[in-house]
């Protein structure tokens, strides 16, 4: 069940989709136009190896696989007719065992050059977010709520269906992660949340 909350806003990011909608793709602005999609609540999130990750790098590149529990996209681009809009972004590190994206716990960490680093989406030369690691990463713990986990923008931002992004970690010149513990691999979650665009049944 959606609470009054939750309607709202929705209602505001529908409104917020529209008013940007002219960039989007053609068919999804013919869906909006003729009122065939709705807004339904939504999570894009990716897990993913970053082990000797230094420089500026990508988090999701042409090989990102859809896989339960590992990552909701595939490549680097959202599927057509599916925009998101979204408010709360959440990132988490984890060390763990090689190839074990999906069976970590994930939290916080003092990781110096990971910290420091700046977490940037672009899409078609537009910046779509760029924000601090150190604010993004969220507390560790298994209990915490929704509003604990995540980082609130200042406002809503938007995601475009079928069209390349960049997701990257901007790290600090010089810096890199540093060598994991004997055996292990250093990873990093990224949660977006907000709402994604559906068509209607009928």
């Amino acid at each position: 069940m959606q609470t009054l909350k939750n309607l709202s806003l929705i209602t505001l990011a529908w409104t917020f989709l529209k008013s940007v909608s002219a960039i989007l793709s053609s068919e999804l602005q013919g869906l909006i136009e003729q009122q065939r999609v709705r807004l339904t609540d939504h999570t894009i999130f990716v897990r993913k190896n970053i082990t000797g990750a230094s420089s500026n790098f990508d988090v999701i590149d042409a090989t990102t696989e859809k896989i339960d529990g590992v990552s909701s996209i595939k490549g680097t681009r959202l599927t057509k007719n599916q925009a998101v809009v979204f408010s709360q972004i959440a990132l988490g590190y984890a060390e763990a065992d090689p190839n074990k994206e999906g069976g970590a716990t994930y939290g916080s960490t003092n990781i110096a050059a990971l910290r420091n680093a700046t977490f940037v989406i672009t899409q078609n030369n537009r910046e779509v977010v760029s924000i601090p690691v150190a604010d993004l990463l969220r507390p560790s713990g298994t209990s915490l709520s929704s509003s604990e986990k995540y980082y609130k923008l200042g406002g809503l931002a938007f995601l475009v269906d079928d069209e390349e992004m960049e997701w990257q970690l901007k790290f600090p010149a010089g810096e890199s992660m540093p060598a994991p513990a004997a055996g292990k691999a250093h990873y990093l979650e990224v949660f977006i949340k907000g709402f994604k665009t559906i068509k209607n049944i009928g």
